[in-house]
């Protein structure tokens, strides 16, 4: 399929990854049972690590402040028939205050393993990585999520890099 090479434009995502003291995961969950790390889009001139301060107040209920990066994972991929291109920046987030809410809109929010919740995790693969990355994340990884799967880049002249160049 031929793209458009400008004007469908790039959505941006923050998320916040919080470990427990039983290295347990926050994660939400949506009405249609996948989980996820919580977080949500950037707002025009607000900077990405913001981002995940004000979501997880609004959504979450709670306080946190990112510490560090730890995954940048692009996503490249079709949604509905349609091209889809993201950019989610995963930090390691220290919880200030407050316990997580249990519902906010559609989702639910909880702590678990992320090896229990693996076959409905998105993007998927990222809940092993988490499970293998507990509890202090000693690296930064980027990741791509192309054909329903991630894969974990060592080089940036790694094929799957180039895969939708020819495309447009």
């Amino acid at each position: 399929m031929k793209y458009p090479k400008h004007g469908l434009g790039i959505i941006v995502r923050s998320r916040c990854i919080i470990v427990n003291e039983e290295n347990k995961v926050l994660v939400q969950r949506e009405k249609n049972g996948v989980y996820s790390i919580p977080g949500g889009r950037v707002e025009f001139l607000e900077s990405i690590p913001y981002t995940v301060i004000r979501e997880m107040r609004e959504e979450a209920g709670i306080e946190v402040i990112p510490e560090r990066l730890v995954y940048v994972v692009e996503t490249l991929n079709e949604r509905k028939g349609k091209p889809r291109h993201e950019l989610l920046f995963y930090f390691k987030c220290q919880h200030l205050s407050g316990e997580p809410r249990r519902e906010f809109k559609n989702m639910m929010f909880q702590w678990v393993d992320p090896l229990e919740v693996k076959d409905n995790f998105w993007p998927s693969g990222l809940a092993e990585k988490l499970a293998e990355d507990l509890p202090d994340f000693k690296h930064s990884y980027f990741l791509v999520y192309v054909d329903e799967k991630l894969k974990f880049i060592n080089t940036f002249t790694d094929p799957i890099l180039f895969k939708y160049l020819g495309s447009h």
